[in-house]
This record gives structure tokens, C-alpha cells and sequence, in this order.
């Protein structure tokens, strides 16, 4: 009785002051990230990048310049399309170990994207918003992505804050939201495609596709639909509302410190890489690779129970629908096909379906019928039993489907790159070699790490292998058959002339035969070896 009576008393005290609830669900979030985050590895190659560029914002100020990816397209057209992003990190490494740091802020800006999702279903009036945000909390590709050292944090808390905005249809912040997301994410056009879909759901609740007339065309039925005055005014909103993120995106393109260079890279980025996708041309990063669709659903099970949940109630109460549950359908199926195209973009699929499916079961619990059903269902049950049904047995039944995932999140974060991978031999490089000399390298994700224990010496290729097809398709077959081992009568013409390079760097793990090529050519000196990697002087 006495844990009753205090059980009562804690809800009663999280009623009465509702902000308790956000500085417990901030201690819970950032306590578990901490723990996940703990060991002194990145599960990204990509983090070092980061670290690098905002120490050398702190050091040096804005990065106009990058000449260490030698045979890329950014040697000429560099853009940090994080900018904001590394700007964020700077007070966080200022005190701290660079990588630390980083650290540090990766939990930080992930345990504040948890809280505002959670601020955002309370804004949407979603009973039990605290057990869907604890769902988010435990889904495993969500919360791997989201720990990564990027700023997918921050990219998703703009999203929120955007959804918000868009459904008050406060036009200057989203204005002012708009432009800093260009600063932050080379994904800014994902700003207009939620606003697009939005506009969209707005108009789709007050269609009737009933008519006693079959021949009458839908044309007609949106003509005639439209000169309603409620219609009209709506679609002026919509003006606006398009109007004020378009020119927020725009403005920030236009005001940007790498303008016009970051148009070029826009056009990589968001076109070749994203969109195109050159996988079946180039070795793309394993985020560009499509998800199988029962590998997804497996690894986010509990997320896609909810979305079955979710569609089926949304066809039942189809006529009770809002402009907010059509636009996170909308979301929820572009999402999803992003999602089975690039699996990086999951991100943003579990939030949209969650939201989705809470959406629909809040309209089913506030249902007439639903409150006559459980009041008779009252009669019939005890209130142990209830609990017992109601909380106790999902918790049993899921409890293994929680634990598989945040065990998986915990090794896929643990065995990632040490903080010292590859620091010894980039100290070498660095002490034995003249600022500038090039170093050919055995794949393009071991740049990061190697730029960030050595910027003095230059590199061949790094961050995607697309900025490098671009440059020169030709170059880029010639470094690939190189590194896999299948180039090896031209070994030194290649290196030295093609490339000039004055030292080779292979990581021993994973490309031994490149090791044993150089190894058997005389006008490779070997200089160097660790258990990591080897590296060559080419004479």
C-alpha cells in the first residue's frame, strides 16, 4: 500500500509540474548515451573528421581551404556543409581533448533530440507520450545512427522544431529555422519536402471521393472543392508557408561563406550521392546501401508493430483524420522508401512512424466507442488484472526484443576506431616527412583518421569516393586496382608520376596484397611497420 500510495504521489507531482518530467526523461537519456558512448571509440571513421575541422575553426577560424584531399573535386570546391554543426562543437573542445569532446557533445545534442521529440508529442496532445518516447529510446538502428558522431542530432531536433512550426505557422521562424539548416546539413532540401507534404495533408482531410456521378472526374471534384472560401484561405497559407521556408533555404545558400562553391557541392552531395547513388559504379560508404525490408523490420520490430497498429487504425477512423496524420503517413512512406534505398536514413523513419502510429491510437483511445468498450471491459476485470494485462505482460513479451537491441547498440559502439588508431604511424609520417608531401593511402575511410593525427602532410582521397570519381575517373581506377592488389606492373609510374606521392601508407588489416606488392618492388623502401599499418618511402 505504501508503494501505492508513493507511486500515486510521484504521478500526482509530474501533473503538477509538468517541466519534471523533461529533467527526468534528460537525466535517463544522457545517462544511457554516456554509458553506450563510454569507450574510447568512434563507430564512424567519419567522427575524426569532424574533430579535426572544429579544432581547426578554434585554431585557425572558418576552413575556406582543404588541399589534403589532393585527387578530389574539394581540393578546388570545398564547402563544410556542417558548418553550423562544427561551430557547435567548439565550446565543447575548447577545455576538453578534441575527441572528448566530441564525445561529449554527441551525447549531449542526442539526449536534447529525445527530449524535443517528447516536448513535440505532448505539443500533439498524444496520451502516453513518455512510453513512446521510451520505444524510440530502445530502437536499435535509431539510436546506433543517432549516437554517431555527426549531426544527425541536430538535424532531426530542426525536423521537430519544423513540424511544430509549420502546424502554428509561425512563417519568420521557419524562415530563420530554414536558413541556419542549410548551415547545419547538406540535406537541407529535406526542410521543403516535410513542409511540400504538409501542404499536401492539409487539403487531403476535407476530400470526399464518393460520388453518386461516376462519370464525374476528380478534376472537377478539386475544382469545385477549391472555391470553397475555407479553401481558399488555406491555400494562401500554404503560399505562405511555402514561401517562407523556400526563401529560408534560398537566403541560405545565398548568405553562406563557401557561396558559390557550396552550389557545386550541393550538387554532388545531395544529386550524385545521394539521390543517384553511384554504389554499382564505386565502394560507397555502408550507410548508401539499401536496408533489406525484413532486416529493417527485425532490427526495429517494436517501431513497425506500432505502424501496423498505426495504418490499421487510420483506415478504421479514416474520416476522422487530420492534416497531422496525413502528413506523417506521407512521411512515414517517403521515409520508408528512402530508408530501402539508404539505410542512413532511418533516422528519420522511426521517429516519423512512432509519431504516425501514436497519432492513430490517440484518436482510437479518445474514440466513444473505446471509452464504452473499457468501461465495460471495467466490469468484467480487476484493476490488478488490468495493470497485469495492460503493462505487465508486453513488458515480458518485449523485454528480449529491448535487451537484443540495446546489446547490439552497446558492441556496435564499443568495437568501432580506437581514439589511437593509426596515430603512431601518422606521427611518423608527420615527423619524417615536409608539409605537403602526398600520401598515397590504401582506402578512402582511412583519411579521417589520418588527417586527424596528421594535417601536415596531403592525401588522395576521403569523406566519399565520389568526390574523386568526379574529379578523374581514370585516377580513380588506377588508386582502386592499386589498393585491391590487382595493379602490379605499374606499380611506381602510377604512385610517383600519376599521383606524386612520396609515401604509401596501407592499413595491414585489410589490404595485405597491396603489403606484399610493394613489398616485392624495389623502388618501395619500407620505413616504417606497426600492427596497425606499414609504410613505404617511394625512392
Amino acid at each position: 500500500m505504501k508503494l501505492k500510495k508513493r507511486l500515486k504521489n510521484f504521478k500526482l507531482l509530474l501533473v503538477n509540474h509538468p517541466w519534471l518530467n523533461y529533467i527526468i526523461l534528460f537525466f535517463i537519456s544522457f545517462l544511457f548515451f554516456t554509458i553506450i558512448l563510454a569507450n574510447p571509440t568512434f563507430a564512424d571513421p567519419d567522427s575524426f573528421y569532424h574533430a579535426k575541422i572544429a579544432t581547426l575553426i578554434k585554431d585557425q577560424g572558418i576552413v575556406f581551404d582543404f588541399p589534403y584531399l589532393q585527387f578530389t573535386t574539394l581540393k578546388n570546391d570545398f564547402a563544410d556543409h556542417h558548418f553550423l554543426y562544427h561551430l557547435l562543437l567548439v565550446p565543447f573542445i575548447i577545455f576538453l581533448d578534441p575527441l572528448l569532446g566530441l564525445k561529449l557533445a554527441t551525447i549531449f545534442f542526442s539526449t536534447l533530440a529525445i527530449v524535443i521529440f517528447y516536448w513535440l508529442l505532448k505539443k500533439f496532445k498524444i496520451k502516453g507520450a513518455w512510453i513512446y518516447t521510451l520505444i524510440l529510446l530502445v530502437t536499435n538502428p535509431f539510436i546506433f545512427r543517432l549516437n554517431l558522431a555527426k549531426a544527425q542530432a541536430l538535424v532531426l531536433i530542426a525536423i521537430f522544431l519544423a513540424i511544430y512550426l509549420i502546424c502554428q505557422r509561425k512563417y519568420w521562424y521557419l524562415f530563420l529555422l530554414s536558413f541556419f539548416f542549410v548551415w547545419l546539413y547538406g540535406g537541407w532540401p529535406l526542410m521543403l519536402v516535410v513542409t511540400v507534404f504538409y501542404i499536401i495533408a492539409s487539403y487531403l482531410p476535407g476530400i470526399k471521393l464518393k460520388t453518386k456521378d461516376k462519370k464525374q472526374k476528380i478534376c472537377r471534384l478539386f475544382i469545385s472543392w477549391y472555391h470553397k472560401s475555407n479553401t481558399r484561405k488555406l491555400t494562401v497559407q500554404n503560399i505562405k508557408l511555402l514561401f517562407a521556408v523556400s526563401t529560408g533555404l534560398l537566403t541560405g545558400l545565398i548568405i553562406n561563406p563557401y557561396f558559390s562553391k557550396n552550389l557545386h557541392f550541393y550538387w554532388q552531395q545531395i544529386v550524385q550521392i545521394a539521390v543517384i547513388n553511384y554504389q554499382k559504379l564505386i565502394g560507397v560508404g555502408g550507410e548508401w546501401y539499401p536496408y533489406n525490408f525484413f532486416e529493417l523490420v527485425a532490427s526495429s520490430s517494436i517501431a513497425f508493430i506500432l505502424l501496423i497498429t498505426g495504418l490499421t487504425l487510420f483506415v478504421l477512423y479514416f474520416k476522422k483524420q487530420t492534416t497531422l496524420s496525413w502528413t506523417f503517413l506521407l512521411l512515414s512512406a517517403f521515409f520508408l522508401i528512402l530508408t530501402l534505398k539508404s539505410r542512413r536514413n532511418v533516422e528519420y523513419l522511426i521517429p516519423v512512424i512512432i509519431i504516425f502510429s501514436a497519432l492513430n491510437i490517440n484518436l482510437f483511445l479518445s474514440a466513444a466507442e473505446f471509452k464504452v468498450f473499457f468501461k465495460d471491459f471495467k466490469k468484467f476485470i480487476s484493476q490488478k488484472e488490468i495493470v497485469l494485462l495492460g503493462f505487465i505482460i508486453p513488458i515480458i513479451l518485449l523485454s528480449h526484443v529491448v535487451y537484443r537491441d540495446i546489446k547490439s547498440v552497446f558492441q556496435d559502439h564499443q568495437h568501432g576506431f580506437s581514439f589511437n588508431q593509426f596515430k603512431q604511424s601518422s606521427e611518423w609520417l608527420k615527423n619524417n616527412s615536409q608539409p605537403g608531401q602526398i600520401v598515397f593511402h590504401s582506402d578512402w575511410d582511412e583519411f579521417p583518421l589520418l588527417f586527424y593525427h596528421n594535417h601536415s602532410n596531403y592525401y588522395l582521397v576521403g569523406l566519399d569516393p565520389t568526390f574523386m570519381y568526379n574529379y578523374n575517373k581514370d585516377l580513380y581506377r588506377q588508386w582502386h586496382n592499386i589498393t585491391i592488389g590487382q595493379e602490379t606492373q605499374n606499380l611506381y609510374p602510377i604512385i610517383k608520376n600519376e599521383f606524386g606521392a612520396d609515401f604509401v601508407f596501407v592499413d595491414l588489416e585489410s589490404h595485405q596484397l597491396l603489403d606484399r606488392n610493394l613489398g616485392n618492388n624495389f623502388y618501395f623502401e619500407k620505413v616504417y611497420e606497426d600492427f596497425e599499418a606499414v609504410i613505404y618511402r617511394v625512392n
